[in-house]
Order: structure tokens, then C-alpha cells, then sequence
């Protein structure tokens, strides 16, 4: 089925709203003349929990992986008690997966 980053991302965001999180998608693509203004490896959603606790999920297709800035960005929120996931599709259906340190 290959679901698009796009329908990933909108998937994510409508299920950890619906469990109490506030997220905000993050756009790093540059726009004309604008060039992005994010370090490499931030999340394409990030926001906090219900009970204020930073949360980052970064969202990959079936044909994408992680970089080097990514991994390392999510070890990092992982390691400063922050919430990390990782979105993508197994089955033919979106997936959340926690992330932790054991990953990199």
C-alpha cells in the first residue's frame, strides 16, 4: 500500500491528539527563496503530552530511514526523559513505535 509521509504524519497527529498530546508538524523544506531554518535531525512532529512532557515522532516511509542527526536527536530526547516515536507502516497499516536508546 506504501502510505505517503503526508498520510503518516496527518495519522499520527490525529491519534496522540485524540490521547491528550499537543503536536505541531515541523516543515524543514525550503520554500522559494527561503531556505529551512531547522538544525538536521528535529522531528516532523513535535510537541508535549498531556502531562507536559516533550514529544518528538519522526515519521518514515517504507523506502526512508533514519540519519545519523536523527538517531542522535532521538537518543538525545530519550536520554532527557522526553517522549520519542517513530512512525511508519507495517501491514499495510501506520504503526507508532516508542523509541529507545537500544535503536543506535
Amino acid at each position: 500500500m506504501d502510505l505517503t509521509a503526508s498520510e503518516l504524519t496527518k495519522w499520527a497527529k490525529d491519534i496522540l491528539q485524540l490521547q491528550g498530546y499537543r503536536l505541531n508538524r515541523v516543515n524543514n523544506i525550503p520554500v522559494r527563496r527561503r531556505k529551512g531554518t531547522i538544525e538536521k535531525g528535529w522531528s516532523d512532529l513535535q510537541g508535549y503530552s498531556r502531562t507536559g512532557i516533550y514529544t518528538a515522532i519522526e515519521v518514515k516511509t517504507i523506502n526512508d530511514k533514519l540519519s545519523e542527526q536523527q538517531i542522535e536527536r532521538l537518543n538525545d530526547i530519550s536520554k532527557c526523559k522526553g517522549i520519542a516515536m517513530i512512525c511508519c507502516e507495517e501491514n499495510n497499516q501506520p504503526t507508532l513505535k516508542m523509541w529507545t536508546e537500544t535503536k543506535s
